[in-house]
């Protein structure tokens, strides 16, 4: 009997892993594997993302025509069937499996994501492939070619393809050597000698001590001094780009600290604004070389470099190509998405499908999905109420097991059970979707941990004030016992212990008044009500339908405020955000009306453009302008974002305006929201966050939190 569909699975496991699952050549789901774990960057093994795919399409493995891969560090060399973790197909099961290389799946991602028929397309990132891993060498100008021996060694820079036909052909790729570690230098790329996303990824470690956190790197650079450091960090000749090394020992002053960089900020500003500037350089230097080798009128762009919106703003200004599209999910993430259309196009033979253009990839949640989310939000909240006035000792205790992760518990279900001398036995019941503590004495089976009140509440206050007590070193000095120290060493370290520190800091662990009812409300007229609120100077959590797929909110997991609203950037970062007040915020616009507001001629609705605000508007808008009177536009139409174009129309009834400051529904360190229940969880975390919106449930608080 034939398929009714046709599915091919595609998946990426590098850092910011990710599974993508096309039917009939349309992309129908697509997730990223954070948003699954929540863990920020997630990789490695892609189970999860993969399940996701499967079971929101409601199909197995037996319905999958064929499965394309990509690892960035030996592509699978030794099997498919395990990669960091047992994966959902193995060797020898008859399922179709083709492993390609990094940057032939990036490049797939622009040409399956892009508008463009016949797209010219670059690939700029941190590191590809290994030169002897690559699967699209064949009839390439190879400015560098190692020796077989040596092929190990060099590693993919940047590509250049096009798409003519309905054949891709690969025009040009460039090869770095692995960097020099020996040198030590603060400032090197921790991967390939030569590359400009590797040197993007260097300073923004020196300044942050975080390499995949880079878009916080552009949101300082407006914040240095032109000329405070003015060497070349690139050497560009002969079509290549080159890291000069000569300018990098005296950098040695590394962000060790949060305290560290607060103290020297406009040093490590300067420093960003530098390395901008010469990034800038390099990529208009790179695109008007691959111009020069292959012209073409639509450059389609992939590539974690892709995501620096200020450079592609200089690129679509500067360079010879006319037109311009960035892939949303332009890093790693996007990877999955050029593997399934690989499979679709070169190995099943098929047509191309144009796309939409909707970002919106993740599964939608019934009413009766998020109903039965806010039902258990109820329950917690009622037994919490119940719980009011308990001894600080077992409410932090309780806050404890609260605060755990229970997705990256590597699967461990079961119970622990405490025996606390004057608390008594409580048990706490895991089974890898929520941890529940309550009285009751060990089930069988269960890990028992045996200790003193006091002990215990010397280890958490301990390792909330960042000291180096736990567990382990309280069992070496008997003052606790257990039936199994592993698992209860993974339990302590899957424990939010920042976001417990944030509740104990704000007294929410036992007030004697319990946490306020939350108050739900199916409103037909949601987008009206909503606009309402904003327009009040309301903060709003937006959640509807399908998830973004890539780094942006783009009004669908989206914290929403009015622009105007004085001081609302800093509320956000501070309280709601918890990051650096220097990040900036992004204006949502409609189509029709940027221009009013913005230096901008065309679309840019997937936030990775930058253009300048009018003169006139840079105070008004305040709270979406960065230091420099730029801003990172996002437009909106209705083609394929109807709901939230129709609350910047109604905002604007409302206002006169028709901007609404956006950013993603997370904080620092967390993944974007995907799910109801973590929709809540994140409301009912966030006291300076007034409504929240889950398709037309409004939801908001009884009384504010004591």
């Amino acid at each position: 009997m034939a398929k009714k569909h046709i599915y091919v699975l595609g998946t990426g496991v590098s850092h910011d892993g990710s599974a993508c699952l096309l039917k009939d050549g349309r992309v129908c789901m697509a997730i990223e594997k954070e948003r699954i774990t929540r863990v920020k960057h997630d990789g490695g093994n892609d189970a999860a993302a993969i399940r996701y795919c499967l079971d929101a399409e409601e199909i197995g493995l037996e319905d999958l025509t064929l499965v394309v891969q990509n690892a960035n560090f030996g592509n699978f060399e030794r099997g498919n069937s395990y990669y960091r973790g047992p994966r959902p197909f193995a060797d020898g099961s008859g399922l179709p499996v083709v492993t390609i290389s990094h940057h032939l799946a990036h490049a797939y991602s622009a040409l399956g994501l892009c508008p463009f028929e016949a797209p010219n397309i670059l690939v700029v990132d941190g590191c590809g492939n290994a030169f002897d891993e690559c699967t699209d060498l064949e009839g390439v100008e190879l400015p560098v070619a190692p020796g077989e021996d040596l092929g190990h060694l060099y590693f993919e820079k940047d590509s250049y393809y096009v798409w003519r036909g309905g054949r891709m052909q690969v025009i040009y790729k460039d090869f770095s050597p692995w960097g020099l570690r020996s040198k030590g230098y603060t400032m090197l790329p921790n991967t390939t000698k030569h590359s400009i996303g590797g040197i993007y990824a260097a300073a923004s470690s020196y300044c942050f001590g975080d390499n995949l956190d880079q878009g916080k790197l552009m949101g300082l650079a407006p914040y240095g001094r032109p000329g405070a450091f003015a060497g070349e960090i690139f050497e560009l000749k002969a079509g290549r780009v080159f890291v000069r090394y000569d300018w990098m020992k005296p950098f040695n002053r590394p962000a060790l600290s949060p305290e560290q960089f607060s103290k020297d900020f406009q040093y490590y500003a300067d420093i960003a604004c530098w390395v901008q500037r010469e990034v800038e350089r390099a990529l208009l230097y790179l695109v008007d070389s691959r111009y020069a080798a292959c012209p073409g009128e639509c450059l389609a762009y992939a590539g974690g470099v892709a995501l620096n919106a200020v450079a592609n703003a200089l690129i679509l200004r500067r360079s010879k190509f006319d037109r311009l599209y960035m892939v949303p999910a332009a890093g790693d993430n996007g990877i999955a998405v050029g593997c399934a259309l690989y499979g679709w196009l070169e190995v099943l033979k098929r047509e191309r499908v144009m796309h939409s253009g909707s970002p919106f990839l993740g599964r939608a949640y019934s009413r009766a999905a998020v109903g039965l989310a806010v039902e258990r939000v109820r329950e917690s909240v009622a037994a919490a109420s119940q719980r009011a006035g308990e001894s600080p000792d077992l409410a932090l205790l309780r806050a404890v097991h609260e605060r755990l992760n229970v997705t990256r518990m590597r699967g461990w279900q079961g119970a622990i059970t405490w025996k606390i001398q004057g608390l008594g036995e409580l048990t706490a019941v895991i089974d890898g979707a929520s941890c529940r503590l309550s009285p009751g004495a060990a089930p069988a089976g269960a890990v028992v941990i045996s200790v003193s009140r006091e002990t215990l509440m010397r280890i958490f206050l301990t390792r909330l004030a960042q000291g180096a007590e736990d567990h382990g070193a309280a069992v070496d000095f008997g003052e606790l016992t257990t039936t199994h120290l592993g698992t209860l060493l993974l339990f302590y370290n899957n424990i939010d212990w920042g976001g417990l520190l944030e509740q104990v800091r704000k007294g929410l662990l036992s007030s004697g008044k319990g946490e306020p009812e939350l108050l739900a409300t199916e409103d037909e007229d949601f987008i009206e009500t909503t606009a309402r609120f904003l327009a009040e100077g309301k903060i709003v959590a937006w959640f509807q339908e399908g998830a973004e797929f890539g780094p942006r909110a783009l009004g669908h997991r989206s914290l929403l405020a009015d622009p105007r609203l004085p001081g609302v950037r800093d509320t956000i970062n501070r309280l709601i955000k918890r990051r650096e007040e220097f990040r900036p915020f992004a204006p949502s616009v409609l189509l029709a009306d940027a221009p009013t507001y913005f230096e901008l001629d065309g679309e840019s609705p997937y936030m990775i453009l930058v253009a300048q605000t009018r003169p006139e508007w840079r105070g008004p808008l305040e709270s979406v302008v960065h230091r420099d009177g730029s801003a990172r536009v996002q437009t909106v139409t209705r083609d394929w974002n109807p709901s939230y174009c129709d609350l910047l129309q109604a905002f604007q009834r409302r206002t006169g305006l028709p901007i609404l400051l956006n950013t993603s529904l997370n904080r620092r360190g967390m993944p974007i929201v995907e799910t109801p229940e973590e929709a809540l969880k994140f409301f009912r975390e966030s006291p300076s966050l007034d409504v929240l919106v889950i398709d037309r449930l409004i939801i908001t608080r009884a009384a504010p939190v004591a």
